[in-house]
C-alpha cells in the first residue's frame, strides 16, 4: 500500500511539472511574439543593431506585431537588411509610411516603430515600408560619452594642469610676498594708531577750550576789522569834504587864501617844532632809559621851588 501510494504521488508531481512547462512554453511563445500569423510588410535598413527575431513592432506607439525575420541583402555595392513585420493586428499603413529603430526607454529593448503617413493610398500586404534611420538611444548615449572624452582629453584635462600651475604659482608669490606686505600693513597700523593718538590730543578738552577761545578772538577780530573799515570809510568822507573845502578856498578871494596859507605855515612850523622836541626826547631815552622811571624836572621849575 505505501509503495503504490509513493508511485500516485510521483505521478501526480510529474504531471505537474510536465503541466507547468507546457504553460510557460506557451507563454514564452506568446512573448516572442510567435503566436499567430498576420499580413507581412517588408522594410529594409542599413543597421540593425539591437532588433532580433521577435522584436517588437509598433504603429504609431500601438503594438501590432513582431518582426519575423532579418536577412543581409546586397544593395548598390553595400550591406543592407530586409526585415520581415509580421503585423498580427489589421493597420490600414498609407503608402508613405516609414519604419525606424526605436527605443522607447532607456532600459526598454529596441523595436520596430511604423509612422503613419499622410497619404490617402494604401500600402498592399506583402509591400514595402520606407525604412528610415533612427535615434539609437545607446548610439548617442555612446557618442555623447565619447565626445566627453574628447573634450576631457583636450580642453579639461589642459585647463585643470594650467589652473594648477597658476595655483602653485600664487601660492608661492603669496608665500614670498605676504610676509613683507603683512610687516608694511603693520607698520602702517602703528603709524595710523600713532596718528590717532595726537589727533585725539590734538581735540582735548584744554585744546578744545582754546579752540574756543581762538574762535572767539576771531569773531571779536572780525568785529573790530569790521568797525575799522567803517571809521576808514568816515575818514575818507571826512577827507573828501576836506577836499571840497580846499577847492573852495583856492577858487575864494586872495585874502582868505593869504590868510590860510598863514596859517599853514603857523601849523607847520609847530610841527616842525614838535618834531625836533620829539627826536631830542628819543635821543634822551636812547642815552638814558632810566630816566622814563625817575625823572628831573625841568630848570624853571627848580627855579620856582628856590
Amino acid at each position: 500500500m505505501t509503495v503504490k501510494r509513493d508511485n500516485i504521488n510521483y505521478l501526480a508531481v510529474g504531471s505537474f511539472v510536465l503541466a507547468m512547462g507546457v504553460v510557460l512554453l506557451y507563454g514564452l511563445y506568446r512573448i516572442t511574439g510567435q503566436s499567430g500569423k498576420g499580413d507581412e510588410y517588408v522594410t529594409h535598413f542599413g543597421n540593425v543593431a539591437g532588433i532580433k527575431v521577435g522584436s517588437v513592432v509598433t504603429f504609431e506607439g500601438y503594438e501590432v506585431g513582431n518582426v519575423a525575420a532579418i536577412e543581409p541583402v546586397a544593395h548598390e555595392g553595400r550591406t543592407r537588411y530586409r526585415v520581415a513585420l509580421n503585423l498580427r493586428k489589421p493597420v490600414r499603413v498609407p503608402s508613405d509610411s516609414c519604419a525606424m529603430i526605436a527605443a522607447p526607454g532607456l532600459l526598454s529593448a529596441p523595436l520596430v516603430e511604423i509612422k503613419e503617413g499622410a497619404g490617402k493610398e494604401m500600402l498592399a500586404v506583402g509591400g514595402e515600408i520606407r525604412g528610415v534611420a533612427g535615434a539609437n538611444l545607446m548610439e548617442s548615449v555612446a557618442t555623447l560619452a565619447g565626445q566627453l572624452s574628447e573634450m576631457t582629453e583636450t580642453g579639461l584635462k589642459p585647463m585643470l594642469a594650467q589652473i594648477s600651475r597658476r595655483v602653485d604659482s600664487l601660492g608661492s608669490s603669496m608665500e614670498k610676498n605676504l610676509p613683507p606686505a603683512m610687516d608694511d600693513l603693520r607698520a602702517t597700523m602703528a603709524r595710523l594708531n600713532t596718528t590717532a593718538t595726537r589727533v585725539e590730543s590734538l581735540f582735548n578738552e584744554d585744546n578744545r577750550k582754546r579752540w574756543e577761545s581762538l574762535l572767539g578772538n576771531a569773531d571779536e577780530a572780525s568785529a573790530s576789522a569790521l568797525k575799522l573799515s567803517r571809521e576808514l570809510h568816515s575818514v575818507t568822507k571826512e577827507v573828501n569834504d576836506l577836499v571840497r573845502d580846499s577847492r573852495s578856498i583856492v577858487n575864494g578871494s586872495g585874502r582868505e587864501l593869504e590868510a590860510s596859507l598863514r596859517r599853514a605855515d603857523s601849523v607847520l612850523y609847530q610841527l616842525e617844532s614838535a618834531g625836533r622836541h620829539m627826536n631830542e626826547f628819543s635821543r634822551q631815552i636812547r642815552e638814558n632809559p632810566s630816566s622814563l622811571i625817575s625823572s628831573r624836572p625841568p630848570a624853571e621849575a627848580r627855579g620856582d621851588e628856590k
